[in-house]
């Protein structure tokens, strides 16, 4: 059996994986035998995305491949039986069993890199990425998931402009809005809460802060779109991404299965690439749009926009029948080299023990 030290830093490590605006909507158990991994119905619902929404499951990947690979640092294979309940419970995603079983990285470099990823939302140098680097991205994949490298600069404005699309709709979007706006940490009485998004980590240009607040009431932000401000914001949200040295799309199939793949495939390669020195910075806005259209959740008045972009998705990046983009990442490497990060929940809200009960 495993022993309840080596649990806790296989929690602490899953509980290091990335989340939508830090939301962290995890909660794991040991009972003594299975380490099971549960959406946190009463502390995350109506506070973030719902447990079978795309953005959730990519964070649920993200967080089992985390412990998956701190079990391997342990000379521990991991058993997971995802949907312990039927996909049908969908806030149940994995049990997960540990047995003794020396197990050698994907990636050497990648051994210990579920303490050192981290978002950094600041601008890059142009600097290339290594072609090492290339042919090491070019080695991962999860499943149904792979990975898309784009370096080319013509296709790295092309994307930008897919995000700049997107967001367009995603200030148009009362509800996308509010979630956004209900995730900012602009006190530190809030940052402490240590969920959601601390304002120092938005690389937010002079006046920002101040910005957002204002737009924050949706009634005002309403008034304002039909002035126009929503392009505005679209073109600075997207800006960094059309400037970008390098750009990683990780691409699955627009099923939850598809999504727990792609949550595995986007932490592994983000924490490669920090463990290279080289910065990220997640984009989802595109997947959540593409994702919305096709749970009929896109405003009517701009399903027409939503439905161009997933066709302009499909062309650009030339993507199969049957795949779609469910995060991007801008990469490089960072000016500032130590960006400040968004704090974590103590481990005791994310974690029970019932093993000696």
């Amino acid at each position: 059996m495993t022993d309840k030290d080596t649990i806790l830093q296989l929690v602490n490590a899953g509980h290091r994986a990335p989340s939508a605006d830090n939301s962290q909507p995890w909660h794991f158990h040991w009972n003594g035998e299975q380490l099971s991994l549960r959406y946190d119905h009463a502390r995350v619902t109506g506070r973030t995305f719902p447990p079978d929404n795309q953005a959730t499951l990519l964070s649920m990947g993200a967080a089992v491949e985390n412990i998956v690979n701190a079990a391997q640092q342990r000379d521990l294979k991991t058993e997971i039986h995802w949907w312990p309940e039927g996909e049908a419970n969908g806030a149940y995603y994995a049990a997960m069993d540990f047995k003794p079983s020396p197990v050698k990285p994907l990636l050497e470099r990648t051994k210990q890199y579920p303490s050192i990823r981290h978002t950094n939302r600041f601008p890059y140098k142009n600097t290339p990425l290594p072609q090492d680097v290339l042919d090491s991205l070019g080695e991962l994949s999860e499943s149904s998931a792979r990975l898309i490298t784009i370096n080319e600069p013509r296709q790295i404005r092309q994307v930008g402009q897919l995000v700049k699309s997107a967001s367009e709709i995603r200030f148009q979007t009362r509800e996308v809005h509010e979630w956004l706006m209900a995730s900012l940490r602009f006190s530190e009485d809030s940052v402490k809460e240590a969920d959601g998004l601390d304002l120092k980590t938005l690389a937010l240009p002079l006046g920002g802060s101040y910005l957002l607040k204002f737009i924050g009431d949706w009634n005002r932000m309403k008034m304002l779109n039909r002035l126009g401000i929503y392009k505005f914001l679209a073109t600075v949200d997207s800006a960094p991404v059309a400037g970008a040295p390098a750009l990683l799309a990780v691409i699955a199939p627009p099923d939850a299965t598809g999504a727990l793949d792609a949550g595995m495939l986007l932490n592994r390669s983000w924490s490669y690439l920090n463990g290279q020195h080289i910065a990220a910075h997640p984009y989802y806005v595109i997947s959540d749009q593409l994702a919305r259209l096709s749970t009929g959740t896109v405003p009517s008045d701009l399903v027409g926009a939503a439905t161009t972009l997933a066709n302009n998705c499909q062309s650009t990046l030339g993507l199969s029948e049957g795949e779609s983009l469910h995060m991007l990442l801008r990469v490089g490497y960072p000016k500032k080299q130590t960006p400040p990060s968004s704090l974590r929940l103590p481990i005791e809200k994310v974690f029970t023990d019932t093993s000696t009960r």
